[in-house]
């Protein structure tokens, strides 16, 4: 069992690549599957494939912040449209070529140890029901919800856990809830004193806050230029996220949470392009990826949006396949698209961006010596940086085509989750539960009340 788990891990711990939450490593899963291989070893593999194949989706969907299993599961239908050569790296193929030399290892050595083993099996699940009752996490016989007071918990059952998970989301749950957005209120008060005016909603990929007040301070600089400045006005905040990308989708658009597919048009009434539609608003959703992916072709126009579709093959090499692994058009010929939209009166542009998409590409944007300064100081990780960095050259260019506008729309920028790096030192440089919003509000036409500046 031992060595089962070190050859698993050991890949990670090597690269300092350790998990970014706390799991069960030696947990009762694994350990049941070795005692199966002491009775019979095609069934023994059988087990073991099933317990690592649980423990990896689930370790997946948390990490990508998917509230369901089954949501993940189902995103899986969406890998052919990705460029998947990025995720193959050296410490994948160790991890494999580690684990599948122990377990044949391991399968000659039940051969000729079989009855032995399987003694020595039942001990160590005792041991390990023991370890995890004074761990903490013991809820009948150690199959329950892990609460784990060490980063590497002995016992539990990723299974069990599972299927906890899984029940706990309660028929009433799996609908669509109200979810507060400060971005989307911001919106609605503006639109209210300024029937006329058009907006601007970006919804911008991994834009997590900050946890180090100097990168805060830091990112939000970038957008604000002198010339920016002198027609809008400027506050931020942060506001609660839950979910995935779609989740946050939804929040800005429609104040609601849940899985998208359970949109339908009386529960869209409250959704931003339905809300300004009643003032003849004519709303368009930008997005520079293909929209069959998540259904976008599908549930933005139950959400009211008319969506806009790019012609990638004719468009130039320099607007596109900004990000490896999602080959489209990049966020910047993206906004400036948007941007024409809202030149006119009584438009609202909707844009989800996708350059900032973890993991990021090769050739990102290249650190300034200011951010690896302030990265140093904050003790931030090289990928946290990165991220920064690419988020702040988001913002500068999305700065430099307002300037150039010649209509002053109404501007929201919000994140919708935090960034899921697996790496726990690179997730903690960003806050776990919140993210970053900006509002541009335009000077010449001040609201009667201003906006409340979220804590």
């Amino acid at each position: 069992m031992v060595g089962l788990n070190v050859a698993l891990q050991l890949p990670f711990w090597v690269l300092k690549n350790f998990y970014s939450f706390q799991r069960p490593i030696f947990n009762e899963d694994l350990m049941l599957a070795i005692l199966v291989f002491s009775i019979s070893a095609r069934l023994g593999w059988l087990v073991l494939a099933a317990a690592l194949l649980v423990d990896v989706v689930r370790i997946a969907s948390l990490n990508y912040h998917f509230l369901n299993v089954a949501d993940f599961i189902g995103s899986v239908r969406f890998l052919s449209m990705m460029d998947l050569a990025p995720f193959v790296t050296w410490a994948a193929f160790a991890m494999l070529f580690m684990g599948a030399l122990y377990l044949l290892t391991l399968l000659q050595l039940l051969k000729r140890w079989r009855a032995p083993m399987a003694a020595i099996q039942i001990a160590l699940i005792a041991g390990v029901l023991l370890a995890d009752g004074l761990n903490g996490s013991m809820q009948m016989a150690g199959i329950g919800q892990d609460k784990l007071r060490e980063p590497y918990n002995v016992g539990g059952s990723p299974v069990w856990n599972l299927y906890k998970m899984q029940q706990a989301v309660s028929p009433q749950a799996k609908g669509l809830q109200p979810i507060p957005s400060h971005a989307r209120d911001s919106i609605l008060q503006w639109h209210a004193t300024h029937p006329s005016s058009s907006v601007l909603l970006v919804l911008v990929e991994s834009m997590g806050q900050p946890v180090s007040p100097s990168l805060k301070d830091w990112l939000m600089r970038q957008i604000q230029s002198p010339a920016l400045l002198q027609r809008w006005t400027l506050t931020s905040g942060k506001e609660r996220f839950s979910g995935s990308t779609t989740h946050g989708e939804l929040r800005v658009l429609c104040g609601l949470d849940g899985a998208y597919d359970m949109l339908d048009t009386n529960k869209s009434r409250d959704c931003l392009p339905h809300q300004l539609g009643a003032d003849q608003f004519v709303a368009v959703g930008y997005h520079g990826f293909q929209l069959s992916m998540f259904d976008r072709n599908r549930w933005w126009a139950v959400a009211g949006l008319q969506a806009h579709h790019f012609d990638y093959q004719q468009s130039a090499s320099q607007v596109k396949d900004c990000h490896a692994v999602f080959n489209g058009i990049c966020d910047q010929e993206v906004l400036r698209t948007a941007l024409q939209t809202v030149q006119k009166p009584r438009r609202l542009a909707y844009v989800v961006t996708l350059d900032t998409h973890l993991p990021l590409s090769t050739g990102s944007e290249p650190q300034s010596p200011q951010l690896a300064g302030l990265c140093a100081r904050a003790e931030v990780s090289a990928a946290s940086c990165a991220l920064v960095g690419q988020l702040g050259a988001l913002l500068r260019g999305m700065a430099t085509q307002l300037e150039d506008s010649d209509a002053t729309p109404y501007v929201a920028i919000v994140g919708d989750h935090a960034p899921p790096f697996i790496r726990t030192e690179d997730r903690q440089a960003f806050l776990a539960q919140e993210v970053p919003f900006i509002l541009l509000e335009p000077r010449d036409t001040p609201l009667h009340e201003p906006i409340p500046k979220a804590p």
